[in-house]
């Protein structure tokens, strides 16, 4: 199916973006804008995204790293090191409403390419641009990765049990949402410049992005002085919220006491004047699970899912991520799709997790491979057959199609 015979009918099918971004936070960002129809595409270095290096696993030389975040876009490699590739850039630029980047500050201001340089290409563009750790303060030249926000954060620390090894949480949770922050702000900016006409630069990093995701740890800490270290799964402001132990694993429940105490066989803890008090279990947290334990201890995790549900407490079972994908819930959303990649064949990726009625989006394409749409992106923009074949006999451009 080529591009002109495709149906796109998500909410951006006008858009065009331009995207520089590279290995998780900025590719996870711009694919969102891809699920919802823009059209990305991707600039990538002649070798190729790092990311496409990373692993295992790989299937038909492909990363699965790259594979989960590059999706519904298209793919070119120019090399920006060389005057010509930076003129390829500059020759596009007019043609597009996004560019996107997650380079470390100033770089592509040396490029020739930053926002100044740009807006005079193309006065009304939105310049999305994500850092480590922003473009000013102490820290603005440091490189900055997952681990290392995670840490200086607060959150390897919340989430260490006590006593017990650091401990992070394995989601790259502040590349993901940092990349959606970016996305959610140049959505933002399009439907800006489309009630004034105006275009604008927006701005994150991966340290705001994962303060901003604190909210209810900076509260506490704000306005008590303190945050509970060693959380693992609990909630420092609800009792019960957590994992209990059970006679052959555990099981995860969030609840109202009263129903859970009931579902416990103690329907008494529900009327107790100091048990009845949610303060009360938050400040006696170890007292309260021990408390709890001595009786979820006496059955096995099937049981208390079962019994838990007919007293209607929200509960389940702690899957690991083989079972979470065979999970009835998970299959019944339909959002992991299988699909045909050139080089890799037939895998199975993520697709978007929203529904739309009236402008739905589709999944279009897998992630590209190395330069898979350099040739058909130029010619499609104004590149001559010549000029083509000139670029990639000095290497200036790579194309998987003409190799």
């Amino acid at each position: 199916m080529t591009e002109k015979t495709m149906t796109k009918t998500g909410p951006l099918k006008d858009i065009r973006v331009l995207d520089f971004t590279h290995v998780l936070s900025g590719p996870f960002g711009t694919s969102l804008l891809g699920d919802l129809g823009a059209d990305v595409i991707k600039v990538e270095p002649l070798g190729g995204d790092g990311v496409r290096k990373m692993g295992p696993p790989f299937q038909g030389g492909e990363s699965a790293y790259f594979f989960s975040v590059n999706r519904n876009k298209r793919g070119i490699c120019v090399d920006l090191k060389t005057k010509e590739g930076v003129e390829i850039i500059r020759r596009l630029i007019p043609s597009f409403d996004v560019i996107v980047e997650n380079f470390r500050p100033d770089v592509m201001e040396r490029l020739g390419l930053g926002y100044e340089d740009v807006k005079k290409l193309n006065p009304d563009i939105i310049y999305s641009s994500m850092t480590a750790f922003g473009r000013e303060g102490p820290y603005r030249n440091k490189p900055g990765f997952e681990l290392i926000i995670q840490a200086l954060t607060g959150l390897v620390d919340v989430t260490t049990p006590p006593g017990g090894l650091p401990a992070k949480i394995q989601i790259q949770v502040v590349d993901l949402c940092t990349g959606m922050f970016l996305a959610y702000a140049t959505l933002a900016a399009l439907y800006h410049k489309q009630s004034t006409g105006e275009g604008q630069r927006v701005d994150t990093s991966l340290l705001e992005s994962t303060i901003a995701m604190m909210a209810n740890l900076a509260g506490i800490y704000f306005m008590s002085g303190e945050v509970p270290t060693g959380l693992q799964s609990r909630n420092p402001q609800a009792f019960p919220s957590q994992a209990f132990k059970t006679a052959d694993g555990y099981f995860v429940m969030v609840g109202h006491w009263d129903r859970f105490s009931r579902a416990l066989g103690k329907p008494e803890w529900a009327t107790d004047a100091e048990l009845s008090s949610n303060a009360f279990r938050v400040a006696n947290y170890a007292k309260m699970t021990a408390m709890v334990e001595t009786i979820t201890k006496t059955k096995t995790t099937a049981e208390w899912l079962t019994i838990l549900e007919e007293h209607q407490v929200a509960a389940g079972p702690i899957n690991t991520v083989e079972e979470a994908f065979v999970d009835p819930g998970v299959e019944a959303t339909g959002i992991v799709k299988a699909v045909e990649h050139p080089t890799a064949g037939r895998i199975q990726v993520l697709d978007k997790p929203w529904h739309m009625s009236a402008s739905p989006g589709e999944f279009r394409r897998p992630a590209p491979t190395v330069g898979q749409h350099t040739h058909e992106v130029l010619s499609e923009f104004g590149f001559t057959g010549d000029e083509i074949k000139s670029y990639l006999e000095g290497g200036i451009i790579s194309d998987s199609q003409s190799e």
